[in-house]
């Protein structure tokens, strides 16, 4: 089984919750330290402070994603600026990302942003066995992730999974050129391991480029 999931183009974050509440969240970075960015990203409607369920005082679960900009806000908000003699921002991508890096957490709160989650870290004991349901957990806890998300037995599957996507990719509100794929048995992916720096267990798919 593998689990497709469409690839949203925004910025890579971590969130940090203890006991259940909010701690902090931080930006990829190099992969071992990124920017703390933790009062913007609470301002983010989607970003519940408190997780459902019951947590002891210190568990701490961490979860990690990808902020974006809708479509239809960026555009939106690209009009606004126009209308105020401002220059237009470039992307989704960029406007995500210069939003994050805000330092006034009222100026950030007006960005149009959300987010969607795709790992889960919590305590071995409480981790699901499978991909898919560790997402399930991650929804159930109150966080968001990517609705189009599916679970295909089989390679035939998940390879006419990815042919449909090519063409429904621009009915969504968000920007995506691909789709990550990964095995989704927990302990076929501690199997398969990985290198320094990817897990052999996923991969993206990327579709080609739109050309205008």
């Amino acid at each position: 089984s593998y689990v497709a999931e469409l690839k949203s183009d925004g910025v890579s974050v971590s969130l940090v919750y203890r006991g259940g509440l909010f701690e902090r969240a931080a930006t990829r970075g190099d992969g071992s330290v990124g920017d703390d960015i933790s009062a913007n990203v609470k301002t983010i409607g989607s970003v519940p402070l408190r997780l459902n369920g019951d947590f002891a005082p210190d568990e701490e679960v961490e979860v990690r994603g990808e902020i974006y900009m809708p479509r239809s806000a960026f555009e939106k908000m690209n009009e606004e600026r126009e209308e105020a003699g401002e220059p237009p921002l470039a992307n989704p991508r960029n406007a995500a990302a210069g939003s994050l890096k805000l330092l006034d957490p009222k100026a950030a709160a007006k960005r149009p942003l959300n987010i969607f989650l795709y790992w889960l870290r919590m305590r071995e004991d409480a981790m699901p066995d499978t991909h898919f349901d560790c997402l399930a957990r991650i929804r159930e806890m109150g966080l968001r992730v990517e609705p189009n998300m599916a679970r295909l037995d089989g390679i035939e599957r998940l390879a006419s999974h990815l042919e449909t996507w090519e063409t429904r990719r621009s009915e969504l509100d968000y920007e995506t050129d691909g789709i990550v794929i990964k095995v989704d048995s927990r302990a076929r992916q501690r199997a398969l391991g990985g290198t320094s720096r990817h897990p052999r267990f996923a991969i993206a798919f990327k579709y080609p480029p739109e050309q205008k």
